[in-house]
């Protein structure tokens, strides 16, 4: 399956590599994510354990619009040139609606384990194509069929260059 994934300009790749799943450290998130993503994985590893973990996983975009919302969102590449590497993937995609996540994330929820089932259960929404913050989780590897550059800005989006 076709899919796109963001990295920053600083890091090497070229078409052809094998891109492999990241593990991410929760002793390296701020206090709130940390929170987060142990419930998330409580949840995941007892109720969905054929999804892929949030915390060794690829993620991945749809197409390019959600490239362009997931670009606005991290605050650490806003208004620099960034890399999008178009990938194959060797194993299934699994899409979720990160509303749920979001909201409690941006204080406009405050119960988290709901919040977190939410997020699981929106695997299931037959509506992928109307999911504004769809992003995909996949257990890779992947293959990297072409690389774009780009840079982002709230005024005027995503500009491929």
């Amino acid at each position: 399956m076709k899919v796109y994934h963001i990295v920053k300009n600083e890091l090497q790749f070229a078409v052809g590599d094998i891109i492999q799943p990241k593990t991410y450290n929760l002793d390296n998130m701020d206090p709130k994510k940390r929170q987060m993503e142990k419930e998330l994985e409580k949840i995941r590893m007892k109720d969905f354990p054929d999804y892929p973990s949030r915390l060794n996983c690829l993620f991945v975009c749809h197409d390019l619009d959600d490239v362009e919302f997931w670009a606005i969102q991290k605050s650490d590449i806003r208004g620099r040139i960034f890399k999008i590497l178009t990938l194959e993937t060797s194993e299934p995609v699994f899409w979720f609606s990160a509303d749920s996540y979001n909201m409690y994330f941006n204080k406009q929820r405050s119960d988290l384990h709901k919040s977190c089932i939410e997020f699981w259960e929106s695997n299931g929404n037959t509506e992928m194509e109307k999911m504004v913050d769809r992003e995909g989780l996949t257990k890779g590897p992947a293959k990297i069929v072409e690389i774009k550059r780009a840079k982002i800005s709230r005024e005027r989006g995503m500009e491929i260059i």
